[in-house]
């Protein structure tokens, strides 16, 4: 749904057939079908901007008088999920977002209760969503790292089926986010150098602290990507662990049964004047020895410690 909004001292939302005077710096949510209707583009802008309002990524155009990009925004609660896409068009006066949901209205309708805008123009109000796209991910990041926690506890206690599934689950979301921060750290850096002087110079000051906040955020989700693959390696080591345990067992258990093997093998052999075989005594004097035989074999075990 289209929305409208007056940028004067702060972001004022106002009826879409409100006559605006000249000059008036305003922010609108539109489709991109209105959009061509507005008629504030050129033709090269245009399609520049029905290419971005399809894309997958975040992205920045720079042109002449005017800045054209598109957001991919992965959704916190669902990071695989579909991302939240729309696209924008900046000029001195206008700030105008491509967004066939709710998205954009949303954040703009924050940006009007809270009344942030340090100065009532495009630019800055252009700072503030983007701000708020980004201002509980710190929080949302410490989150992922807790349960990246109970997930090496998991490990540790060898509840291995139910921690590699959420371990593969962690990896994955968070490659998406961090591409998305990537992205944004492009998009912010570029705007930031202004490039085609379409902002001021304390508008561009704004732009380059953002940067500065995303590349922390980028930090932060690749340090938890190396954490993902540390927590992978202690995985693949408790399986060794656990595998060596059992070749262990396997181990001992041969080692044991070996002097008996040997002695049942003996007395298996079929010769007709075997000595001891018709001693009344015989049987049971092999079951003791067997018996002696497994008991020292274990006292050896037991001192070095391969029990």
């Amino acid at each position: 749904m289209a929305r409208k909004y007056v940028l004067a001292e702060q972001l004022r939302s106002v009826p879409l057939d409100r006559p605006i005077e000249p000059g008036t710096p305003v922010a609108e949510v539109i489709t991109t079908r209105e959009f061509a209707e507005l008629g504030v583009a050129g033709a090269d802008t245009l399609a520049a901007l029905r290419t971005l309002t399809e894309a997958e990524s975040t992205y920045l155009d720079v042109f002449p008088d005017s800045l054209i990009g598109s957001f991919a925004v992965p959704d916190k609660r669902d990071l695989m999920g579909e991302t939240l896409k729309f696209a924008f068009y900046l000029d001195k006066s206008h700030l105008i977002f491509i967004d066939e949901g709710e998205v954009c209205a949303r954040v703009l309708d924050d940006i009007e209760r809270i009344g942030v805008l340090k100065e009532p123009t495009a630019a800055h109000c252009l700072f503030e969503f983007m701000k708020l796209l980004v201002k509980d991910d710190l929080a949302f990041l410490a989150d992922v790292e807790d349960r990246m926690e109970d997930v090496e506890e998991q490990i540790l206690d060898r509840c291995g089926d139910i921690a590699n599934r959420k371990m593969l689950g962690f990896r994955r979301r968070l490659l998406r986010i961090d591409t998305f921060y990537q992205q944004l750290l492009d998009m912010t850096g570029t705007i930031a150098d202004n490039e085609n002087k379409l902002l001021t110079h304390g508008e561009s000051r704004l732009f380059l602290s953002l940067e500065k906040t995303v590349e922390r955020l980028l930090k932060r989700s690749q340090t938890l990507k190396e954490y993902s693959l540390q927590l992978r390696e202690l995985y693949q080591t408790q399986i060794d662990i656990q595998q060596n345990d059992t070749m262990q067992w396997f181990t001992v258990i041969t080692t044991l049964f070996a002097p008996l093997t040997l002695i049942t093998s003996w007395f298996g052999m079929n010769f007709a004047h075997m000595p001891g075989l018709d001693w009344p005594w015989g049987y049971p004097l092999i079951i003791a020895v067997c018996v002696a035989i497994v008991v020292v074999e274990l006292v050896i075990f037991k001192r070095k410690k391969w029990l």
